[in-house]
């Protein structure tokens, strides 16, 4: 019997149709040894019922316990000797196991390796047609959104997995990223395998959650900025490692400005618009609301 290459982790809360459709192209198009584990985050019955007996590992949990608890469940269960994080509003094509994993062997300082997606809130990786590029993101950038993460099972455990003090999917994905920049680890991004992806499905059924990614941005830059060192790989050289943390302070501190200065700006254009509107005009009170929700948006960005 051949080794288990791959454990496919999903999160599913409702939304069946989409859960239906990545399993169906996971067990269509998933081309290595693999097992899926569906981890419910407090479903309807017809989608906790369709985890429980579609899964090879169905974890199920009487309430969203958010998304790193239910990543970091998956993580717990799988016995893969890499692991495939992904969101269960996506479509995986044929060969994208293979592919990615071949990324994945080729570069032994990946910590993470992203496939191209086609919807995103951050552009890094979207593409409409598949590529043929393979190539190492720039440490401290802006990380691909972790719409499909694929990493080795022991070196997630290593690195501490994914961090559970942030509220909601928002921020995970960057902590991680700066986690394996910091142990001289890459990012490394496959083009050749095109993820389709809807986009925010879960998300928008979240209550509050704009307020809660306010409070993951704090939480990011704070953790960040302050003294606490995430965990150091016996792999890194120590004089690395420092060096590296040194440079994430001072991204997080320039981040930390550039929320500022930007929300600060915002607020004022928001009001000089409110006050221009205050005289009558559909033009200006329209004006008006988009700087709200312009505002309400960026201020979600980790």
């Amino acid at each position: 019997m051949d080794a288990l290459e791959l454990s496919v982790v999903v999160l599913a809360w409702d939304n069946l149709h989409h859960t239906r459709a990545f399993v169906e192209s996971v067990r269509q198009n998933t081309d290595v040894p693999y097992e899926l584990i569906i981890v419910d985050n407090g479903s309807e019955d017809d989608a906790v019922e369709y985890a429980r007996s579609t899964a090879d590992r169905p974890i199920l949990n009487p309430e969203n316990r958010g998304f790193a608890p239910g990543m970091n469940q998956g993580l717990t269960a799988a016995t893969g000797e890499f692991v495939a994080f992904c969101n269960n509003d996506t479509v995986v094509p044929p060969v994208w196991a293979s592919r990615l994993l071949e990324t994945a062997r080729l570069h032994p300082r990946a910590a993470v390796v992203v496939p191209a997606i086609t919807a995103s809130s951050n552009p890094v990786t979207i593409r409409s047609e598949p590529g043929e590029a393979i190539e190492v993101l720039e440490p401290f950038s802006a990380p691909p959104a972790a719409v499909v993460y694929l990493m080795r099972r022991d070196l997630v455990l290593e690195l501490g997995c994914w961090d559970e003090d942030y509220e909601v999917a928002s921020g995970e994905d960057v902590d991680l990223c700066f986690k394996a920049w910091v142990n001289d680890l890459d990012i490394v991004y496959d083009q050749r395998v095109l993820v389709e992806h809807a986009g925010h499905a879960t998300a928008s059924k979240l209550e509050g959650s704009q307020q809660g990614w306010i409070r993951n941005r704090r939480h990011f830059l704070a953790k960040w900025i302050g003294d606490r060192d995430p965990p150091r790989l016996e792999s890194c050289d120590p004089q690395r490692f420092d060096r590296n943390r040194a440079t994430a302070r001072a991204v997080a501190r320039w981040m930390e400005k550039y929320f500022t200065i930007r929300d600060r700006r915002l607020e004022q254009e928001l009001r000089a618009a409110e006050r221009r509107s205050g005289s009558g005009g559909k033009r200006l009170r329209a004006a008006a609301r988009s700087l709200r929700r312009r505002l309400r948006g960026l201020r979600a960005a980790p």
